[in-house]
């Protein structure tokens, strides 16, 4: 094993004793001279022949230039007790040195022990107390393992001493890390002895991890448990990491090189399999501290790559210490509602480990020789810890082990549950095979097709086929439930026991059971509901309130008509109608009297029109008639008759009697004609060009009349405005409206529209906006104003932060738009615009004529902030009665009276009675047409709270915007 060299004391016989006795005392004086006489003598005698002894406090230390020779180091002086730890620099070498004094009366055999299996080069001089170098060994792990003198993991140097005899050991030292390298010196009996106790130390540890190692390996392979695989692996890096620390690997290897590389991956994949086995047994503690714990192991082999060597070995503890503390944070998270343990044995198996690795950094740190007993503690104290490890895996898996059959336990209450459920369901449930053969029912089920029990039922069932009126609707749907794997909600028409027919709703779904397939399926009666639906029918293509067809209906039998080519043999014709006189009844006797009026001229109607074309109401008093098959002059003659059927009714309502009449527009399709929106648009004009004639006539449309030419003339008005729109050609204006009893304090304009045309130039709204409204076009332009307008003020946040109150006009058609109400919710949203610095205004003659559908709007947006104003009050025939029912926050009143206010009593009186009955509402009142001083003064005076008109600010482009001037 090891090559000895013997010296006794007959190796001087050669010399002659007057030269051997010169020779002594040169040398003795010579290092007394130079180099202090050595401190620290390790004496051998009978009392400590088998003790192993430190050199780090027999020895002494110097620090010199890594080229000097041995013959210079000896007669340096500074010769320092112990040695210093700290790195050396780049060309510096530590040299130790210590005496040893055989005082034993044989010859004595020693090995000298360097235990850093690292260091860089470690040279050994034995010199004999002539001077002369009687053993060299020059090794480390810069060197092949070859060179070195004793095969072992150590730097291990022999060498023996004469009896009474004294030797010089010198010890040279290069390395760039901590020097903390424990020396020991033995005799070759005791370090024998103390390397075969610590080989089988360490064999008890490497068994035992193999033991663990195979153990969780062979039971991973059996019960595919992950956490078991890693802490197998884990087991097997622990090991290999502490052989490696301990130079086992390098020395059945030969291959020193790579030492600290090895141990640094080594420690990357330790942590890290512990990391997997922690995040397999405690699987809910928070993900970040799971992450940290997966990436803190990187950082081992960034540290042997780019830190110095004196810095490596705190790093390496500082990343294994935190390591170690998200293991332990996890186990602290984790919580189980049937065992704490697992977390508890986890941190215990931790701790041991801690031990072990913290008594192992202690003696490494003091540079001590870590004796048997200490080998022991570590290896019991790793040994343990691996245990505890182990322990709450399987403490864990019994765990999970109560928690599945705590979960068996809650399937088997769940089953017999769906047993309950599945008797007790008012629904039919019932299973079969895909052929249709009846398995199980449920009582429902039997209960359901009219048998008097289960057993009734799956005896007189041949197949599933019976459950259907036509056997053929089973086929489709296994053919749906092949291609879909399930069908929800399908209706069908069964057939009782006693052939009785009714509706059902089936659902099913295929289940396979092992090498069996099974329908399950689950059935209700849907007979009622299946007749109510018919109702429903009935009810979306009829007016609930006169029974005929209603304007859904209508439009949609229109457009089917229309999608059709033009063809001349078969004519088509469309009669629009508005009742004359409808309100004056409405507003006498109340909207009951109203409905029983429209319900008994619908009758009349009808009956009238027979199966001659298609009657609908299309809204409030106004009915169409759609004649397919028939020419103008057959509509017209229709037309009449109902005329005259109108005119010969007497509506009587509490002791008074009404007589109506109708006005019709008549339209019949020619090849320009080609959408419903257009046809109906063309009849409503004449129906209105008929009441401008007098009323209770039939205006047929024609192109060649000055009435039809108008209503051409507003055609083209559509065509600009669907320009316009599709080409954003509008123009926002603004028009100030100052305070008459208050000091302005913020802006407070309204904002008007105009249209940008090539060859009209810049059109005012009273141009187009009358066509725009005929032909439902209006709400269109209100999306545009109100979209672009709430674009720019966001765009101008300054403005919008000190905008008080802002106008938007609204037209009829918006207010009873559904659409367009969730377009101005979502624009208030979009572009953050405050509800209540908006005031919409809507016209008197409109709101009456749509008042539901007013109050609906109104009361959306006043719950959100924001105000109304009633433009052009005044105007109408019922103001006052109108503007009770109307929660509007400001009336503005008609610029008729305000024109003329100054020189016209009875407008001045107007006036001042608008705004005395305002007043008394809560409201506050706008005039228009403001166009000079005189009329502003005199408007305060009457306590009128705004004006608006040309005397108090000019429209401009709100592009252009600028801050009110009074």
């Amino acid at each position: 094993m090891s090559k000895r060299v013997a010296l006794s004391s007959t190796d001087a016989n050669d010399y002659q004793p007057l030269f051997e006795w010169l020779c002594r005392w040169s040398i003795i004086c010579c290092v007394m001279m130079s180099a202090n006489v050595f401190a620290q003598v390790v004496n051998i005698d009978a009392s400590n022949q088998h003790t192993v002894f430190d050199l780090i406090s027999h020895s002494e230390s110097l620090r010199d230039a890594n080229n000097r020779q041995l013959s210079e180091i000896q007669t340096l002086v500074g010769w320092q007790p112990r040695w210093e730890t700290t790195p050396l620099g780049n060309d510096e070498a530590l040299w130790i040195r210590t005496d040893v004094h055989n005082n034993l009366g044989t010859n004595q055999s020693f090995y000298l022990s360097v235990a850093d299996s690292n260091l860089d080069t470690v040279d050994v001089y034995i010199i004999d107390e002539l001077g002369r170098i009687v053993h060299s060994y020059l090794s480390g792990v810069s060197r092949s393992f070859q060179a070195r003198q004793v095969d072992h993991r150590h730097f291990v140097s022999p060498f023996n001493v004469a009896p009474n005899q004294q030797v010089s050991i010198y010890i040279r030292i290069r390395d760039p890390g901590l020097l903390l390298m424990p020396i020991s010196l033995s005799s070759a009996e005791a370090w024998i002895s103390s390397e075969q106790n610590k080989h089988i130390l360490f064999g008890i540890f490497v068994g035992s991890s193999m033991v663990f190692t195979l153990y969780f390996l062979v039971t991973y392979l059996l019960m595919r448990s992950p956490v078991r695989f890693w802490f197998s692996l884990a087991c097997f890096t622990l090991m290999l990491t502490v052989l490696n620390m301990q130079g086992f690997v390098s020395h059945f290897t030969r291959i020193t090189q790579f030492a600290s590389l090895i141990t640094a991956i080594l420690m990357t994949l330790l942590m890290f399999t512990m990391a997997r086995v922690s995040c397999s047994i405690f699987t809910k503690s928070p993900r970040l501290i799971q992450i940290i714990s997966h990436v803190l192991p990187l950082g081992y082999i960034p540290v042997w790559g780019l830190l110095e060597p004196s810095l490596q070995a705190q790093a390496i503890v500082l990343i294994t210490i935190a390591c170690v503390l998200t293991q332990c944070l996890k186990a602290v998270h984790y919580r189980h509602r049937f065992s704490s343990k697992p977390s508890q044995i986890f941190i215990l198996g931790w701790l041991c480990l801690a031990l072990a690795a913290g008594t192992n950094l202690y003696f490494y740190a003091s540079a001590e020789s870590i004796d048997q007993f200490a080998t022991l503690v570590i290896i019991f104290l790793s040994v343990l810890g691996i245990l505890n490890l182990a322990v709450a895996i399987e403490s864990n898996e019994k765990a999970l082990i109560r928690v599945q059959q705590s979960q068996q336990e809650q399937r088997i209450d769940d089953l017999k549950q769906f047993y309950q459920l599945f008797r007790n369901s008012a629904e039919g449930l019932y299973t079969s095979t895909p052929a249709g053969t009846l398995v199980s029912v449920n009582p429902a089920m039997w209960q359901l097709f009219g048998y008097e029990n289960e057993d009734d039922m799956l005896s007189s069932v041949r197949s599933t086929d019976d459950f259907y009126v036509n056997p053929s609707d089973r086929d489709v749907l296994i053919g749906e439930l092949r291609a879909n794997k399930v069908v929800l909600g399908r209706e069908f028409r069964g057939l009782r026991k006693d052939g009785s027919e009714f509706w059902f709703s089936l659902s099913c779904q295929f289940h396979q059971e092992g090498d069996q397939s099974f329908l399950y399926g689950s059935v209700f009666d849907v007979t009622e509901r299946k007749q109510s639906n018919i109702s429903l029918e009935y009810l979306a293509t009829h007016d609930s309130l006169t029974g005929v067809n209603n304007r859904r209906e209508f439009e949609r039998r229109l457009q089917l008509q229309l999608g059709g080519k033009y063809d001349t043999s078969r004519p088509m014709a469309l009669l629009y109608m508005d009742l004359d006189q409808f309100k004056v009844v409405n507003d006498t006797c109340g909207h009951k009297a109203g409905d029983a009026l429209l319900q008994q001229l619908a009758r009349l109607l009808d009956e009238v029109v027979g199966k001659k074309g298609l009657l609908s109401r299309l809204g409030g008093d106004e009915f169409g008639v759609l004649m397919t098959n028939s020419s103008s002059d057959e509509a017209y003659i229709l037309a009449t008759k109902l005329l005259n059927a109108v005119s010969d009714f007497r509506f009587m309502w509490e002791n008074k009697v009404f007589s109506l009449g109708l006005s019709i527009g008549l339209v019949e399709r020619t090849d320009k004609i080609d959408s419903p929106e257009q046809m109906m648009s063309m009849a409503d004009a004449a129906c209105y060009i008929a009441k401008e004639q007098g009323r209770n006539q039939i205006h047929r449309y024609s192109a060649d009349d000055v009435s039809t030419r108008r209503y051409e003339n507003e055609l083209n008005w559509l065509a600009y405005i669907n320009e316009a729109l599709d080409n954003n050609n509008f123009k926002l204006y603004y028009q100030h409206y100052q305070p008459l009893r208050e000091m302005a304090d913020g802006h407070r304009y309204e904002i008007l529209v105009r249209m940008q045309t090539e060859d009209k130039g810049l059109v005012p709204p009273g141009a187009f906006l009358p066509a725009a409204e005929r032909y439902s076009l209006g709400a269109k332009v209100d999306r545009w104003v109100i979209h672009n307008y709430f674009e720019w003020l966001s765009n101008n946040t300054e403005h919008a932060e000190i905008l008080h109150k802002c106008n938007i006009n609204l037209c009829g058609q918006s207010l009873a738009d559904r659409d367009f109400k969730l377009f101005v919710l979502n624009a208030f949203e979009k572009f953050s615009v405050p509800y209540k610095k908006i005031c919409f205004e809507i016209t008197e003659g409109m709101a009456i004529i749509k008042l539901d559908e007013t109050l609906e709007f109104i009361k959306t947006f006043r719950q959100l902030g924001c105000t109304f104003a009633l433009d052009d009050f005044g105007s109408g025939f019922s103001s006052y009665g109108y503007l009770k029912r109307l929660p509007v926050q400001y009336v503005k009143i008609d610029g008729a009276f305000v024109r003329d206010l100054i020189t016209d009593p009875i407008d001045s009186a107007m006036v001042r009675s608008i705004n005395d009955v305002a007043k008394a509402m809560g409201m506050e009142t706008v005039a228009e047409f403001v166009e000079n001083a005189e009329i502003r003064v005199q408007l305060g005076k009457m306590g009128v709270d705004y004006a608006q008109g040309y005397g108090i600010a000019m429209p401009a482009p709100l592009v252009d915007f600028k801050a009110f001037n009074a």
